[in-house]
């Protein structure tokens, strides 16, 4: 029979003994693909063709064996074909999703109802002939109902191939039947047929997706998503309103005394008591004696032994942090406290002991034998602390005495601090100081400095002193560098400093200082740096000053008293680099040597009492930058030589009785290319100049 036919005697029959069958649809819908033909022919026909063909070629097969194979695998191939059976494109997806399950309980179902016959035929016949479909025997009531996949039941008679089996194929049949009564779950799983299903067991293997259906799915997700939004904004827009800022971090943990340091406390306590005022001192939980000694014995990871060299200088050293701390910490860098050896805390700097004798030139052994000048001493290290820079570590408070206690230490820097009052007594006895810095803080007492004999660098500025200069200044005669700016001292200050030979800087300006400027300035040859302005200096400033041939900076602005001439010497101070002489009352003409400072790059003699014409040798200063003359009676033209000034930024012209044209020369300045260019160009009114030249006249 061809493909065609075949399919409509399939469809005429299944019609007769189905209530509802695959192909009641539409039959255009199995038209479209040959092979979906194929799979209908198969399910249909193929099968009961492939029933008898196993039966006539039973008698061939060697085995029982074999034949049971045999017939699994072709029974295996239809569940197999079943389950990729015709997909109609135009209905719903779980419309198909049915049909094909419908498909694969049929196949299920047949296999089984083989199985068990051929299983009923062996245990009635002990090996007789098995029976089979024949080619007249159809498989009725294809599509039945069950429990678990829209009740589908098998039913299907045998016919016996021989009458003396009659009560065989009766008892066959009465197996047949009762597989109408059977789920078909149970006849897939075989034996759950004969025992109690439970919950778990018929949970099992089944997805998610099949218990749940996709309704309940979608709402799900749209809730989770609801949820998710309404967390995600609220936070999103806090964020913008407010950026997170991280809590403070806690405070590490202190360690708690362990049983192991114990002993130690003892041997540790008596080593330091002498050096710690005493054993009450030490002793007092309120002091920072004790703080630093439980460090020192409890809370230090180097855990030192009495007997180490350097544990009286680590002592000292953190009795210092507990009196005056905690400091500012400097990022990457070790904090005081830190598990190493001191040398490496931040701002400590360390020297071996015969590196520091070469240095004191053979009064090292003065130094360590007799200790402080009071009698108190300490261990010396190998590695001593020579230099302590605690320079913008908010140090507060007054100057802890313990300092003292380091009497070796030659350099000290507690600039740009909070520390107040005075220097305590103890500190003076650091004998071997040479470096004190003591700027930018609110201290106002240093009467006893004196006792610093070997000092060579005092920075006293911007503190709260008043008052002339201490007496005990005269013995600083060793110094090299003195701040002492942005006080209130007041005073001859020049009666005590006019000896001082060494100075290299001296800077008294901001002050309240007056007198004159003595004729002993010309002994200080080492002075570089000269700055004495804002003070009531007056007079005039003293011809012996050229001798200083080594002065690079010079500024006594701002003292109204200071007159007379502009002295013609500062033309050979070949090293001059900045000369400030403004707002004094300096007259006559401004000398045409000072045109002969090839290093000059700072002049300003503004707002004085000069007259006459500039000098064209001004013309000559080839490396100055800003010039100002303003504020003053000079008269005539504007030099064209200002147009060999290559590296002028700067000049000031106003308010002076200079007139005529600009030189052309001088406006170049304004536009150079890539090189300086003379940024202000500020004139009287009076001279003749254009908008895209001066920048202002006045």
């Amino acid at each position: 029979m061809g493909r065609h036919s075949f399919r409509n005697s399939r469809t005429s029959r299944s019609a007769r003994s189905q209530s509802t069958s695959l192909s009641s649809r539409p039959r255009d819908l199995y038209s479209r693909n040959r092979y979906d033909d194929d799979d209908d022919d198969y399910h249909d026909g193929d099968l009961s063709r492939s029933q008898s063909h196993s039966r006539s070629s039973r008698q061939s097969r060697p085995s029982r064996n074999h034949r049971r194979y045999d017939d699994d695998e072709e029974a295996s191939q239809a569940i197999s074909t079943a389950s990729s059976s015709v997909i109609d494109p135009n209905m719903p997806q779980w419309w198909n999703d049915r049909k094909k399950a419908e498909r694969r309980a049929q196949a299920e179902a047949e296999r089984n109802a083989a199985r068990l016959a051929r299983e009923s035929a062996k245990g009635a016949g002990g090996g007789a002939v098995h029976a089979a479909p024949s080619s007249g025997a159809s498989l009725s009531g294809r599509a039945f109902r069950g429990k678990g996949f829209a009740g589908a039941f098998v039913k299907e008679s045998f016919t016996s191939r021989n009458s003396k089996n009659s009560s065989l194929q009766k008892k066959k049949q009465h197996q047949l039947d009762h597989l109408h009564n059977v789920d078909y779950m149970d006849v897939h799983h075989g034996s759950r047929a004969n025992k109690k299903i439970t919950a778990d067991e018929e949970l099992q293997g089944r997805s998610l997706r099949d218990l749940v259906d996709r309704g309940t799915l979608m709402v799900g997700c749209c809730l989770i998503l609801v949820v998710v939004i309404a967390v995600t904004i609220p936070v999103a827009l806090i964020s913008e309103d407010e950026p997170y800022v991280a809590p403070p971090e806690p405070d590490p943990p202190t360690a708690s005394p362990t049983s192991a340091r114990l002993p130690d406390y003892w041997p540790i306590f008596d080593r330091l008591a002498p050096i710690a005022g005493g054993p009450e001192v030490l002793a007092d939980p309120t002091t920072a004696q004790n703080r630093a000694l439980n460090w020192i014995v409890y809370e230090d990871g180097m855990e030192l032994g009495h007997s180490k060299d350097h544990l009286h200088q680590r002592f000292v050293l953190m009795v210092i942090y507990f009196i005056s701390g905690p400091w500012t910490p400097v990022e990457g860098r070790l904090e005081w406290g830190s598990p190493v050896h001191e040398c490496e805390w931040e701002g400590i700097f360390c020297k071996d002991v015969e590196d520091l004798e070469e240095e004191l030139q053979g009064r090292v052994d003065e130094l360590l034998e007799v200790g402080r000048e009071d009698g108190i001493k300490i261990d010396v290290p190998q590695q001593i602390v020579n230099r302590l820079e605690l320079r913008q570590r908010l140090v507060s408070g007054e100057v802890p005495a313990e300092f003292s206690l380091l009497y070796y230490l030659q350099h000290l820097d507690l600039e740009n601090n909070q520390l107040v009052g005075a220097l305590p007594t103890p500190l003076y006895k650091l004998f071997n100081l040479q470096t004190l810095f003591l700027e930018q803080n609110q201290l106002t007492n240093v009467d006893a400095i004196g006792e610093y004999r070997h000092l060579e660098h005092l920075a006293l500025s911007k503190n709260a002193f008043q008052g002339s200069l201490p007496e005990s200044f005269r013995n600083l005669n060793k110094l090299k560098t003195l701040y002492l700016h942005t006080n209130a001292w007041t005073g001859q200050v020049f009666d005590i400093l006019k000896d001082f030979k060494d100075l290299e800087l001296l800077d008294i300006a901001f002050n309240e200082f007056e007198g004159t400027f003595p004729q002993e300035l010309g002994d200080m040859k080492n002075l570089t740096r000269f700055f004495a302005g804002h003070n009531r200096f007056e007079g005039e400033i003293p011809q012996q000053l050229s001798k200083c041939s080594n002065l690079k900076e010079f500024q006594v602005d701002g003292s109204h008293d200071v007159s007379g001439k502009i002295p013609t010497f500062f033309g050979k101070l070949e090293k001059l680099t900045f000369l400030k002489l403004d707002t004094c009352a300096f007259t006559g003409e401004l000398p045409s040597e000072i045109g002969n400072l090839k290093n000059l790059t700072f002049l300003d003699v503004s707002s004085n009492y000069l007259e006459g014409n500039i000098p064209t040798e001004l013309g000559g200063l080839e490396s100055l930058v800003t010039l100002g003359l303003a504020n003053n009676d000079f008269e005539g033209g504007v030099p064209s030589e200002f147009g060999n000034l290559k590296n002028l930024e700067k000049l000031y012209l106003t308010n002076t009785d200079l007139s005529g044209v600009m030189p052309q020369q001088v406006c170049d300045l304004r536009n150079r290319g890539n090189d300086t260019v003379l940024e202000l160009l500020q004139v009287p009114c009076d001279v003749e100049c254009d908008t895209d030249c001066c920048t202002m006249c006045s």
